[in-house]
């Protein structure tokens, strides 16, 4: 190796764009390595239990480079057409239940994603192909002096961008708890909500999460990435303007998709939430706004099931206002719901209305303690979770973002997130706002493309093109095979919107 000098490559840039290392050509390297960002390993103390690097460390980057002759003619990766996806990770060390530390929703859940997606031996080389973020909260400004790391700091968010969405006696309740080293009070604090506790850095972890996804999301709309996939904690959509609730104390992707319209520039934006449990904080946040259109997928039983809204999270809840019909939702009354239940909503709801609609921009709410062995029981794949995230790329010039909500049981939910992000590397964008299928029924033409399991797994092997997978679905045109209750689920929000939408007044006719 003639490497003499080794430098930390900067966040967020390729290998081509790093400081000099060496007379080396890095011309075929073009892949972005994480930040040295240490993670908890779940215990929720806080500390750095492996080994990574942390501001002011030595890191020897001999194993993230290339080592090539300098004559040696770079050649084109096998990889050249991906999208430019980037991947945001934000552990959120210091927000952990102090009592149960194997609380389901603690810092394991994205380290377990993390060390899963970038392990040197992955099959599909996400670390090599997307833009990998830490240390989301901020934007960081790297310099490298003498092999070590320099770090200067600018806040992200300011209080108005939490305040589009949440009002003022929540932010400052949750700001009145940030550092708080009284136990007790944490805890009498955590008993005034459901299903929430608190940590003395739980407040700054929720800021963390939310600005991880709009820094994402600004990225996107800038075109400086086609795409990307927030995978934070703690989640959101279960926090409304004036409470927390459900493991959620801020709406992140409600923040951002306000921070969009204000601080960006868009229009129109397309929530699509397919998360088990109905994202209620993020319907009331956006019930009467014509801009913003809500779409649920989510075990309802009548109002029986987490949150437990009676009616407000089923097919009658169409919005209000000048929100009528911007507000849609699919509630299953039955668990068991699989990927062919999950296809039908998508030709026969979904795709037909976001043609309609037209996003500008387009979030997913992405859950997966729906999928097949997460606690949701459900049997949706992640294959299946692939291909919603795929159907929704010809829409908003291919702008999508996804941000992590639900999904507990970790061998599952890492081969979720990187179905979805293979979905997004590798996934096309058309400017013609998309096709979908036969409107009120199944789809039964080659706009439903379905990626199947076995080709799935020859994905990347051997660098081939993975559009060459794409074949039309078997479960296309399924409409007659769909559990009965969940024919009805769909039927019921078709007749409730109606009057709202064309593409449902013309299937009624």
């Amino acid at each position: 190796e003639s490497q003499t000098a080794k430098q930390i490559p900067v966040v967020g840039k390729p290998l081509s764009q790093q400081p000099s290392q060496s007379p080396l050509s890095l011309e075929m390297a073009g892949f972005f390595v994480e930040s040295g960002n240490n993670y908890d390993a779940g215990d929720g103390d806080g500390n750095d239990d492996d080994s990574g690097c942390g501001k002011g460390d030595t890191l020897d980057t001999s194993s993230y480079l290339p080592v090539l002759s300098p004559s040696r003619k770079a050649k084109k990766s096998p990889f050249a057409d991906d999208n430019a996806t980037g991947v945001i990770f934000e552990s959120s060390d210091g927000h952990y239940d102090r009592i149960n530390r194997l609380h389901k929703e603690r810092p394991l859940r994205i380290t377990s994603v993390s060390q899963y997606l970038t392990r040197p031996d992955a099959p599909h080389n996400i670390a090599q192909r997307c833009k990998i973020f830490g240390d989301a909260n901020v934007v960081y400004k790297r310099e490298v002096i003498d092999g070590t790391i320099a770090t200067s700091v600018d806040q992200f968010l300011d209080d108005d961008d939490y305040l589009r969405v949440h009002l003022a006696g929540h932010m400052q309740r949750l700001d009145c708890l940030s550092g708080c080293s009284c136990t007790d009070r944490l805890d009498r604090e955590a008993e005034q909500y459901q299903s929430i506790y608190f940590a003395s850095g739980t407040v700054s972890a929720a800021k963390n999460a939310t600005s991880s996804l709009c820094r994402l999301v600004s990225d996107v709309v800038a075109g400086k990435l086609d795409n990307g996939f927030a995978v934070i904690r703690p989640p959101g959509h279960h926090a409304s303007p004036s409470l927390a609730g459900g493991y959620c104390y801020i709406n992140n992707v409600a923040v951002a998709a306000a921070y969009a319209r204000e601080r960006l520039g868009v229009a129109k934006t397309l929530i699509v939430d397919w998360d088990v449990h109905h994202g209620n904080g993020t319907q009331s946040i956006f019930l009467n706004d014509p801009d913003v259109l809500y779409f649920s997928v989510h075990r309802y039983h009548n109002g029986n099931y987490f949150p437990f809204l009676g009616g407000n999270g089923g097919p009658g809840s169409v919005g209000t206002g000048e929100g009528a019909g911007f507000n849609i939702n699919v509630g299953w009354n039955q668990k068991s719901m699989g990927d062919e239940e999950y296809y039908a909503v998508w030709s026969r709801v979904l795709l037909p209305v976001v043609k309609e609609f037209r996003p500008d921009l387009i979030l997913v709410s992405a859950g997966f303690d729906g999928a097949l062995g997460d606690m949701g029981e459900q049997n949706v794949t992640p294959t299946c979770f692939a291909n919603l995230a795929r159907q929704l790329m010809p829409f908003a010039e291919g702008r999508i973002v996804c941000t992590l909500e639900g999904g507990y049981v970790r061998s599952v939910l890492g081969k979720c997130c990187e179905a979805v992000i293979l979905s997004l590397l590798r996934g096309t964008s058309r400017s013609n706002g998309g096709s979908c299928g036969s409107i009120g029924t199944c789809a039964d033409s080659t706009d439903n493309v379905i990626l199947d399991d076995d080709e799935e797994k020859k994905v990347d092997s051997d660098g081939t093109n993975e559009e060459s997978t794409i074949t039309t679905g078997p479960t296309a045109n399924k409409c007659k095979s769909i559990n009965p209750s969940a024919d009805k689920s769909i039927q019921s929000t078709i007749a409730s919107h109606a009057s709202y939408w064309k593409c449902f007044a013309e299937a009624s006719n």
